[in-house]
């Protein structure tokens, strides 16, 4: 058995850095280091995924943004999938049989070291998502979905309005790499 002050041949994308090199007086004031959250990602194979039911109803939308704000909190694409999430859960609720009595619409988080993807599951029995669709630029409604594919990297959709849609966007991680 190897002595625990040894060490050992790891592969450096399976090292995860020590929590303690980082100052705790400084918590919760700190940023959260890149390095640590690229390494519990590489853990997960398909990276980490998070899902949340929430019952089909306007005043539950602000409850799916902070359930997004709080998993991305050191993402910097975090407000831009905070706002596709309430898009997104907005036409589920409009368009769909999400916002009827007894709906529910859930919220999925995909997270790898690359990127984010940000999915809406709705209940079916609406209209599928129009992502190319135009809309005037005073229009007070349906630029929705114009948003959402502007600020992502790809949009799309999968399902039917039997079993539900799944609706979904990606953002790159660190745009800039």
């Amino acid at each position: 058995m190897p002595d625990i002050t040894e060490t050992m041949d790891v592969p450096a994308h399976v090292h995860i850095p020590r929590q303690r090199e980082q100052d705790p007086s400084a918590w919760p004031s700190c940023p959260v280091l890149r390095e640590h959250v690229e390494a519990m990602i590489d853990l997960h194979p398909g990276g980490l995924v998070w899902r949340r039911t929430f019952p089909g109803a306007l005043d539950r939308i602000p409850h799916a943004r902070h359930f997004t704000r709080y998993l991305l909190v050191d993402a910097p694409c975090r407000d831009d999938a905070e706002q596709i999430v309430a898009e997104l859960a907005a036409n589920a609720l409009r368009h769909t049989g999400s916002g009827r009595p007894e709906g529910t619409f859930i919220v999925e988080i995909t997270r790898t070291t690359a990127t984010i993807t940000v999915a809406v599951y709705d209940c079916g029995w609406g209209g599928r998502p129009r992502f190319g669709a135009t809309c005037r630029t005073d229009a007070e409604r349906g630029r929705g979905l114009a948003l959402v594919a502007a600020i992502a990297d790809q949009v799309g959709y999968e399902g039917d309005d039997e079993v539900g849609h799944k609706v979904w966007a990606k953002i790159r991680t660190y745009p800039g790499l």
